[in-house]
């Protein structure tokens, strides 16, 4: 495996905490009507972070030639990860607290589905 693999897991490791810590504090600023959700930094860094995190996944494919479509474990971890966004996304803006709630909740069972696909390599729903 290459040299770089270390780091560049690391990185995305960190890059997996940071969205998710994004998420949750950007969850509870909009279920208690917070004002720090209009602050600029608050709309762009979760997009940067986000990029980081997507690239370095993209890295961590190239690094281990392994690659979405032709691995049915990275597969399934790519179609969770759409759904985890989607269902972030809808957390965030839909109106009611309920649905915020349980898409928020989604979202986060989705992000377990990942992290447990990702640490055994062995899909879960494609097997």
């Amino acid at each position: 495996m290459d040299i770089l693999y270390p780091g560049v897991k690391h990185f995305h490791m960190l890059t997996i905490l940071l969205s998710v810590s994004l998420l949750t504090v950007r969850f509870f600023w909009s279920m208690t009507g917070s004002g720090m959700l209009q602050r600029k930094w608050v709309k762009i860094t979760p997009h940067a972070v986000d990029t980081l995190l997507l690239l370095s996944g993209a890295s961590l494919c190239f690094l281990i030639q392994q690659f979405p479509g032709s691995s049915p474990w990275l597969t399934e971890k790519l179609l969770s990860l759409v759904a985890y966004i989607l269902l972030g996304v809808f957390a965030m803006k839909s109106q009611g607290k309920l649905l915020k709630a349980l898409a928020f909740l989604g979202a986060l069972g989705w992000l377990g589905m990942i992290a447990k696909v990702a640490m055994t390599k062995t899909p879960i729903l494609m097997s």
